[in-house]
């Protein structure tokens, strides 16, 4: 009989679970649809209960399940998991760890053993998570709706309110701005209704893209763009760090579709804003699969 532990990764798109052994080895995989409360209320849990299955239908060998530890997107969309974490605990007579998917981000960035770490995360949204011993805080993560600053969906949506601005005013394009324009053939400003009220976020967020396309030319005014999206992630970490009263030199992760893919731009504006307030962090450049944060979490056996 092999102790194991069941570690889920809940995002808003796909649940994936994986087993690992006590060492860290990962003996067995399994997905299913999105585990998020966020995204699906009344069925999340059946989700990836059903990975958990594809996970367990894959093993070949026995097994004694010493905890179930999951990592879930949209979290604070239940006011309670009492009744996911039971379901769950009755079903495989094992112990079950329900907790917020920015703290198991953390964790693939810090291991068990460490008592302090900061991470970046910048896709379609942002969510910015800290740890100082027993104390955490986040910045960012108030949806889109409120406030992502530095986030794909955001830089879009803020571009095209500074288009909205200049229409308004008279005010000539610049070069870059007539280029989106043109690209997505948007002829008339007033377009944007469509855009924004006919498309999902991620929809949105994907037209992020034309601002690499053009860095990666050497547009001068799109590295700029993206070099400030840097800046404003950098100054919501600089408010995180101060919260939570970490020391220089702390661990710190940048993950995220945004930042990491042809980010370059914005990861120079993130570190040359802080180093410019004095503040220097230790970059984790690993970028190791958020199963992995789940998997350290559950050896550390923090509830959270």
């Amino acid at each position: 009989m092999n102790n194991v532990y069941i570690c889920v990764d809940a995002g808003g798109t796909t649940s994936k679970a994986a087993i690992f052994d006590e060492c860290g080895n990962v003996i067995s995989r399994g997905k299913s649809l999105s585990g998020s409360p966020a995204v699906s209320f009344d069925k999340w849990y059946i989700h990836i209960d059903e990975a958990i299955q594809d996970a367990l239908n894959n093993l070949k060998i026995n097994c004694n399940i010493l905890k179930i530890v999951m990592g879930v997107s949209g979290l604070s969309a239940k006011k309670s998991t009492l009744f996911e974490k039971n379901y769950f605990e009755e079903k495989y007579k094992s112990p079950c760890q329900i907790v917020s998917d920015t703290l198991t981000a953390l964790y693939s960035v810090i291991k068990e053993d460490e008592e302090q770490g900061i991470i970046v995360i910048s896709g379609t949204g942002i969510a910015i998570f800290g740890k100082n011993g027993a104390q955490t805080a986040m910045t960012g993560g108030w949806g889109h709706i409120i406030r992502e600053l530095g986030s794909a969906y955001s830089a879009v949506h803020d571009f095209c309110v500074n288009i909205i601005n200049k229409y308004e005013s008279q005010v000539e394009f610049n070069e870059l701005e007539q280029k989106f324009l043109n690209k997505y053939n948007y002829t008339n400003v007033r377009q944007f209704n469509h855009l924004f009220y006919n498309n999902t976020k991620d929809e949105i967020a994907k037209l992020s893209l034309f601002f690499k396309e053009e860095a990666k030319n050497n547009n001068m005014l799109a590295k700029e763009f993206l070099y400030e999206q840097g800046v404003l992630l950098a100054k919501q970490t600089e408010n995180l760090k101060n919260l939570l009263n970490l020391p220089n030199y702390v661990t710190i992760g940048l993950t995220g579709g945004f930042i990491e893919h042809d980010g370059e731009d914005i990861v120079k504006g993130f570190k040359e804003y802080l180093e410019s307030k004095n503040i220097y962090l230790n970059y984790n450049n690993e970028h190791n699969e958020q199963l992995i944060g789940v998997y350290r979490l559950a050896k550390k056996g923090e509830i959270c």
